[in-house]
């Protein structure tokens, strides 16, 4: 089973976040996140838009991005720095030529998404101009200003909602999403300023953004089904396609407007697959200018600078010269350190729709390996209101090396096809999600060994279809194994989330029993479990990973835990992940006999 590809190849390199132009669209500033023996660092670095060497400018490391979303850095309006959120949770500005300034002490608490206002901008109480000011969030609860030149900061929300994220600047004020519980963002959620709410679908409202020149406002919502960008007078890029993912972290940017206000770029969601269009505001025109997911529009002067990345493209920060209608694309940073050149393990899935026992039309990705060994790795997406589109994941490179296809299935509650698909879970969460996936695989597995993977949300619904098939074997990380437990012990963020996925507090305890993989440590006694879990999880407790292999095991079964010292929801140590990939491999091998 020996691949050519090493561990190492798929553990090197670099995570790409939040690339930002200056304001004068000359250098475009970016979060890498590096990993080492010690751990990891997260530093922000820059390099022009015509290409040229990158250069790290800060001297103590920043917060980490996430993925296709940020929160982290914003440009000052002279291009000479940016505002970030340092390792501390400082307030910092890092200037081009390396020189850090500590703006505001955190003190104990959560700031992000940092917003950048014009030097003009007045406070928003109304007094003189005094300089830039600063937008900014605390513990994703208050909105608040920091005056730079005088160093005084002012609450602008007024607590009417549990959660809020993303300022922009609008007509001298800020503008930020909130939402209350129990909805998740996704469920509803508004646009606010400091007089109170703008803007109220009673559906999900995301991204606001404004015109260069101050104008025009327009963001996304799914008041028609689909998350599309909308402007404040009405229009709509009305497509039966997503133009944006769930709002998990903060500073999504999936969409932004041309400089001279008259289009916007936006990414397109084709059934997991991607890719960048724009629209002409005068015409209704939409171009398909690249494919390839797409995140982190940003767009000054001529470029528009983003993250791309897909199946067979390593995560990299690109600009493309908007001046000609080709739209060339120029690679300004690559997050990978090995070359990739030649692997085979380079794949483009193809698109599998499936039936469900009810009639329900459900899809997945398909990752054929090009050496097939008879099995297959069905991969649940966490979440479980989120996708997994095909984007650059060096872990799925490592097994399609040594001959494991593998199937990655949207259950019922997955986004990118529409808010019906999504909602279709409310209620159902540990049910209908588990059999979607078994679904899928009865119509995909032709005849394949099939081993269940997912962590989280995912490791519910694997552990759920092993309940449900005749497979092979599980593999899951902190997976949720007691539904009802969350209400007492998840993080804040998630603290509602039963409410729309279950029910009530009373309906979520009876469900759970039904549902929850706890409780049925008899039915998985009959499959191989191997369990990771971190013993600092916030969202999902080790106990309940401890609990569920104690009972399989005195039902009976096959089943091993690994703890992780330290360890949260997910795994940084790079020890952790070489265990984890080294474990699971003996695990697939002594189990696919």
């Amino acid at each position: 089973m020996a691949g050519r590809l090493s561990l190492e190849a798929c553990l090197a390199g670099r995570d790409l976040t939040e690339p930002r132009l200056s304001p004068d669209g000359r250098t475009v500033a970016f979060v890498a996140t590096t990993s080492g023996p010690d751990g990891s660092r997260a530093d922000v670095v820059v390099v022009p838009v015509d290409g040229g060497p990158e250069r790290v400018v800060t001297t103590d490391p920043v917060r980490a991005g996430r993925a296709l979303g940020g929160g982290v850095i914003d440009w000052w309006s002279d291009s000479r720095s940016v505002v970030a959120i340092d390792k501390s949770g400082d307030l910092v500005r890092v200037f081009v030529d390396g020189r850090t300034t500590r703006l505001l002490a955190a003190n104990g608490r959560t700031l992000s998404s940092p917003a950048v206002s014009s030097p003009t901008v007045s406070s928003p109480t109304g007094s003189s101009p005094t300089g830039s000011h600063i937008a900014f969030v605390v513990d994703q609860a208050e909105v608040v200003v920091l005056d730079v030149a005088t160093g005084h900061t002012e609450r602008v929300d007024r607590g009417e909602h549990d959660f809020v994220i993303d300022p922009v600047w609008w007509r001298d004020r800020p503008l930020w999403m909130g939402w209350n519980g129990p909805d998740m963002p996704w469920d509803r959620s508004a646009l606010v300023t400091p007089t109170g709410v703008m803007a109220d679908t009673g559906r999900q409202m995301q991204q606001p953004r404004v015109a260069a020149d101050g104008s025009t406002l327009a963001w996304l919502d799914d008041v028609s089904g689909w998350l599309n960008v909308v402007f404040a007078d009405g229009r709509r890029v009305s497509e039966p396609h997503e133009h944006g993912g769930p709002s998990w972290g903060e500073r999504q940017r999936s969409w932004c407007w041309s400089p001279d206000g008259r289009s916007v770029a936006f990414v397109r969601n084709e059934d997991g697959f991607g890719r960048l269009c724009t629209y002409d505001l005068a015409t209704g025109e939409v171009i398909e200018r690249a494919k390839a997911v797409h995140g982190q529009l940003s767009w000054r002067g001529h470029h528009l600078v983003a993250l791309r990345t897909g199946g067979k493209t390593p995560t990299q920060v690109v600009a493309y010269d908007t001046s000609a209608d080709e739209w060339s694309r120029r690679t300004l940073a690559i997050g990978p350190s090995h070359t990739w050149e030649g692997e085979t393990s380079l794949v483009e899935p193809r698109l599998v729709e499936a039936t469900a026992s009810d009639g329900t039309r459900l899809y997945a990705r398909l990752f054929e390996s090009p050496q097939p060994n008879g099995s297959l790795i069905c991969w649940v997406h966490g979440g479980p209101t989120d996708q997994w589109q095909v984007t650059f994941m060096p872990r799925f490179n490592y097994w399609l090396d040594r001959g494991w296809s593998i199937l990655v299935p949207d259950h019922r509650g997955s986004t990118g096809h529409g808010r019906a698909f999504t909602t279709a879970l409310h209620g159902r969460w540990g049910d209908v999600d588990a059999h979607d996936v078994a679904d899928i695989v009865d119509q995909v597995a032709d005849g394949r060994r099939v081993f269940a993977f997912g962590s989280s949300a995912g490791g519910l619904t694997a552990l759920g279809l092993a309940r449900r098939r005749s497979i092979a074997g599980a593999v899951v990380a902190y997976p949720v194994t007691d539904i009802a437990g969350l209400d007492e012990t998840t993080h804040r963020f998630e603290a509602h989330y039963n409410r729309s996925l279950v029910g009530d507090r009373a309906t979520t305890e009876r469900l759970s029993r039904e549902r929850s993989p706890i409780h049925h440590a008899d039915e998985l006694a009959r499959v191989p479990l191997l369990v990771f879990h971190g013993d600092s999880d916030p969202v999902v407790p080790i106990d309940q990973s401890r609990r569920l292999v104690s009972a399989v095991r005195a039902a009976g079964g096959d089943a091993e835990l690994v703890e992780y010292a330290g360890e949260g929801h997910g795994f940084r140590d790079p020890e952790h992940r070489r265990g984890e990939y080294r474990r699971t491999e003996e695990f697939l091998v002594r189990h696919s006999s």
